[in-house]
């Protein structure tokens, strides 16, 4: 049993004011669970969304690492000899196909001539795929593609 001690009020002669408190009330408790709770459901919720953005943001990370990579095995492919193909890499595989947007046109040697080869620009449509070998995205990418034409000189002018 609490001994709790009251004391007459100087302000209101038929009021008393308790000395000393023993523990808190169930009121105050309440209102402290309530306060707990509502910052327990704006930290799980912000918790939450920041792990859809880190998935999201992990995910378009991969993709970007696979583009880099498709784009870097593509850059020194020819489309006049390989105009669509196949390629396996760790993780993801492409696939492209390749028309021709210029006709075949002569290049120019460093002196001023006729070149060696007839170059032409062509649109890849690269298509990439995950582990399983579903579509995960695609995108276009143009290249010079070459032929060549004529045989160097083997003369030399000096």
């Amino acid at each position: 049993m609490m001994n709790t001690q009251y004391r007459k009020s100087d302000d209101f002669p038929y009021a008393f004011v308790r000395l000393s408190q023993a523990g808190f009330s169930l009121l105050e408790m309440i209102a402290a669970l309530t306060i707990l709770s509502i910052g327990s459901v704006v930290l799980f919720s912000w918790l939450g969304q920041t792990t859809g953005q880190l998935s999201r943001f992990q995910l378009q990370e991969k993709a970007s690492l696979a583009r880099i990579q498709a784009i870097d095995y593509l850059s020194v492919q020819n489309p006049v000899v390989n105009p669509s193909g196949k390629q396996s890499f760790d993780g993801f595989s492409i696939e492209w196909t390749s028309e021709p947007v210029s006709e075949l046109r002569e290049s120019v040697s460093p002196s001023g001539g006729l070149g060696l080869y007839q170059i032409s620009l062509f649109e890849l449509k690269v298509t990439v795929y995950d582990k399983v070998g579903n579509s995960w995205f695609v995108f276009p990418l143009k290249l010079v593609g070459y032929k060549q034409v004529r045989k160097p000189v083997d003369s030399r002018p000096f």
